[in-house]
């Protein structure tokens, strides 16, 4: 890139060097991982550092050293990668300089002396993609670009491989399956549906909150996917649970569609427009809590089945007024003329269409090259936010996350069956996965010691 100082990419004898890396947050991470899977040996240099690279010192991957860097730890050494932020990288840049130590300055790439790039093997040789360290992301975006296109012309139309893909019978769920049919067909790979009858599909007049909330409708691909029936299995990634059962791997996600929720009556307008006691159709106990908050004169009724259902309930007078989300109108093509789009934060995942794969198998790995990387940190950062609650969708809770270039921006609100109510937002630049989980990491811990939180989290919100 023009705008960047560097302009060769070389290559380092690491049997000679041992490479020294100072900081243990999330970009130090991202760094030792990058050295790490080109065979270096890695010295840490760090007071603290993330759980990953906790988990990495334990066994033995690399070593760590629990201190401040000094000048000492630069001393015959010829290279070191500074994961720290701006404020704190001069005076280590300056030990480093004053040691000879060439330097990776990941916070400011125009002050260092080398960056590493984005790396990997093909057909025996090392391939690097770099911008010089100005941008990150699209190095890495890159890389993945030509690996995906060098699985494609490995594919050859007589090599067409054909790939079962479980899904739920619903118009909807056969339109997300649809969309992962394409992205196989992009890497040379036939996909055929077996439809399963999920758990939630079997009893529509229950509530979800009743089976746990989330769930509902994935146990019975899973089961399927692991007893080998099928190779993918495919889900709006709001139904899932954050921790998959053993055995089975969320691999990846497609392009998100809108993450709103709309609201849509027989006669238009919005919340304020219904007339005092009308009945709302949703089974969302979220939806519920976010209407409250504002229009607590309103009535609800559960309001489950396909979109289609639902909206002839609507059209019948069951119900005055519908909530639904954004992406499945959008996704069926259903065209209804009475849509406002409501401002609440929505469901963790929405929007979004997971693919899930036996953990380990090939399919796992053709999965990863269909992911969308905008779309894997925001949903990454909204269900580590929730694993980090320990609640899951069977209590009112709104999760958001937003990526805008190589900012995201994550916002979450909780509700109490009194009507309270908790928000908050955390905003920083993410590059990785490593970084969308370190954000939602942080807005936990302005969340965590809250007396709502606290309150949320004792209540049991099946009954």
């Amino acid at each position: 890139m023009r705008d960047s100082p560097f302009r060769l990419i070389v290559s380092i004898n690491l049997d000679r060097h041992e490479i020294l890396v100072v900081g243990g947050g999330s970009a130090g991470e991202r760094k030792v991982g990058t050295l790490l899977a080109s065979g270096a040996r890695v010295r840490l240099i760090s007071p603290e550092a993330t759980e990953g690279l906790r988990a990495l010192a334990e066994c033995g991957e690399i070593e760590w050293e629990r201190k401040f860097a000094d000048r000492s730890d630069f001393r015959g050494r010829s290279f070191a990668v500074l994961a720290l932020p701006r404020e704190a990288l001069d005076g280590v840049l300056a030990m480093a300089k004053a040691e000879g130590c060439a330097a990776d300055t990941c916070s400011d790439g125009a002050l260092g002396d080398f960056a590493l790039c984005a790396q990997f093997e093909m057909d025996g040789c090392f391939v690097g993609v770099s911008s010089g360290g100005s941008d990150p992301a699209k190095a890495a975006a890159v890389k993945r670009a030509i690996i995906a296109e060098r699985r494609v012309k490995a594919c050859s139309v007589s090599a067409r491989r054909t790939k079962t893909i479980l899904t739920r019978s619903s118009p909807l769920a056969l339109a997300q399956t649809d969309e992962c049919i394409k992205a196989l067909s992009r890497l040379g790979i036939d996909g055929i549906r077996r439809t399963v009858t999920s758990h939630g599909d079997r009893d529509r007049k229950i509530e979800l909150a009743m089976f746990g909330g989330i769930g509902a409708f994935v146990k019975a691909l899973e089961e399927e996917l692991l007893a080998g029936t099928g190779d993918f299995a495919v889900h709006s990634m709001k139904d899932i649970p954050v921790s998959p059962p053993d055995g089975c791997v969320i691999a990846a996600v497609l392009p998100r569609e809108s993450a709103r929720d709309v609201l849509i009556t027989r006669s238009g307008g919005g919340l304020d427009s219904l007339p005092p006691g009308s009945v709302v159709g949703t089974s969302s106990l979220r939806r519920r809590a976010q209407v409250r908050s504002v229009r607590k004169d309103l009535e609800f009724a559960a309001c489950r089945g396909n979109i289609e259902t639902r909206l002839a309930r609507l059209m019948s007078g069951e119900v005055d007024a519908l909530i639904l989300a954004e992406a499945g109108l959008l996704r069926l093509g259903i065209s209804v003329k009475e849509v406002v789009r409501l401002p609440f934060v929505t469901a963790a995942g929405q929007g979004a269409i997971a693919i899930e794969t036996r953990a380990g198998s090939p399919e796992e790995e053709i999965a990863r090259e269909m992911s969308h990387f905008k779309t894997w940190c925001e949903t990454s950062a909204e269900r580590e936010l929730l694993r980090l609650m320990g609640l899951g969708c069977a209590c009112p809770i709104g999760v958001s996350g937003v990526m805008t270039g190589e900012m995201m921006s994550v916002k979450a609100v909780l509700y109490s069956l009194q009507g309270e109510s908790l928000e908050r937002e955390a905003c920083g630049r993410v590059s990785s996965e490593c970084d969308a989980l370190a954000l939602a990491s942080g807005l936990w811990d302005e969340m965590r010691d809250t007396p709502l939180m606290a309150e949320i989290a004792s209540l049991d919100f099946k009954r």
